[in-house]
């Protein structure tokens, strides 16, 4: 509160705010309507007034009661039209199911959360089973059907993304008298993965895997292994998106798991495959590249899913594994030939870190590594070395003795024949020695 004199009028004054209202005027005793004379009785008119503005100040409204329900409204409109919104309605569901639609949103606490994760732990991993027809999200959410394998951290890990992003949009709101409808964010956890490595496809596979495949799986599989096409990208092309002059394939922003429009080259090889496919596409008049015969009639049909053709082309020749697997095999190829930088463009990695798993699988360096720390005793071609000379020349003896007709065994390791010497205690074959630098 401040009081002040008005030199000009000659007079004692109030200014202060009280809740964002601001109150200023002249220092009147409200009993005899007199003006204060002095700062004493000015700070009282001042109280007087401040204690009336107080008395007239409506009770303040309670703080509103914000719902887990309520905040995965509000995070639904926001997320809702994005294209993997069929995946976060099952997250959100399960999150509802868990705390409760009537929970509070102030009491997801850290524990809280954590006991969440406890339970997720033991739940089974949900496999839909509703068949080929088109159904709604609602029909969808019936006809998930439990396996014998309960999530894994990577797969609660996207539970709570979606918690944690419902979480940061219900502590950006705020109720009708400005308070924040969740005033302390909690801590979501992200869990510790798996960290797994690309499994490359060999060429030798990859050729196994076509001959045992339907021809729209088999074009599928080498655009793939040529241009890195991930699997909804191949099987969705169409014949406007091949450019002839760039040699290459456009890939529209909704079709890339990015979310943005990019230009993939073609090599010769590939672009051969392209011509053929266009031209085959449109002598069948349809517009996709990879259709399969649908019906005694033969209708050429767009291929959604090659789930089931993938699978049964693998029990065939006997080998396990993903689609995404040819991808692999076309990076690491471009990892062998190719800097860290051209070869992150060519896969369309967004972090350079899930490139960094591909080049370790093509690490050159490594291999050069591996294979100079092999066994000198091993080697083939040139003459033996001195270690060679100590660990062969006793077994060549015994072995000439043999031929020679001579009945000689092979003595124990310590006798004349075979020496343990103290330099060679934990070299390979003997004691394991203190791992150390190559030099």
């Amino acid at each position: 509160m401040t009081v002040f004199h008005d030199k000009a009028r000659n007079r004692w004054r109030y200014d202060f705010r009280l809740d964002g209202t601001r109150y200023s005027g002249y220092c009147v005793d409200p009993d005899t309507g007199q003006p204060a004379t002095n700062k004493t009785e000015a700070r009282r008119c001042e109280a007087l007034v401040h204690a009336t503005a107080l008395k007239s100040k409506p009770a303040s409204a309670a703080p509103t009661v914000f719902t887990v329900a309520q905040m995965f409204v509000a995070y639904a409109t926001r997320k809702q039209a994005l294209k993997d919104w069929p995946n976060k309605r099952v997250y959100v569901a399960d999150l509802i199911h868990f705390f409760g639609p009537e929970t509070a949103v102030a009491e997801l606490t850290e524990q809280r959360i954590w006991e969440y994760i406890a339970w997720a732990r033991s739940q089974p991993v949900m496999v839909y089973k509703g068949g080929p027809k088109a159904r709604t999200p609602e029909e969808r959410l019936k006809h998930y059907h439990p396996t014998d394998r309960n999530r894994a951290d990577s797969t609660i890990n996207r539970y709570l993304v979606t918690l944690g992003e419902a979480l940061r949009i219900a502590h950006a709101l705020r109720d009708g008298a400005g308070r924040l409808l969740l005033a302390e964010l909690p801590k979501v956890p992200k869990l510790t993965e798996a960290q797994h490595l690309p499994r490359p496809v060999s060429d030798s596979d990859l050729e196994a895997i076509m001959a045992a495949a339907p021809p729209h799986l088999r074009d599928g599989m080498l655009l793939a292994r040529l241009m890195g096409f991930r699997k909804a990208e191949v099987f969705g092309l169409t014949i406007d998106q091949v450019d002839f002059q760039q040699r290459g394939v456009w890939l529209e922003a909704a079709s890339t798991k990015a979310n943005r429009a990019e230009f993939i080259p073609a090599n010769p090889e590939a672009m051969e495959l392209l011509t053929h496919l266009v031209r085959q596409a449109r002598e069948w008049r349809v517009t996709h590249l990879l259709t399969y015969q649908h019906g005694a009639k033969g209708e050429r049909k767009p291929v959604k899913n090659p789930k089931r053709a993938w699978r049964t082309a693998l029990e065939k020749v006997g080998l396990k594994h993903r689609f995404h697997d040819t991808k692999a095999s076309f990076v690491t190829a471009v990892a062998h030939v190719a800097p860290a930088a051209v070869t992150q463009q060519l896969a369309r990695h967004k972090s350079y870190e899930t490139t960094r798993r591909y080049l370790r699988v093509a690490d050159a360096a490594a291999r050069q590594a591996v294979e100079a720390a092999t066994m000198a005793a091993l080697r083939v071609g040139t003459g033996p070395t001195s270690t060679q000379e100590f660990h062969t020349a006793p077994i060549d003896d015994a072995l000439a003795a043999d031929e020679a007709g001579k009945e000689k065994a092979l003595e124990p390791l310590g006798s004349k024949a075979f020496p343990v010497l103290p330099e060679l205690v934990g070299a390979t074959g003997f004691e394991p020695a203190t791992p150390r630098p190559p030099v």
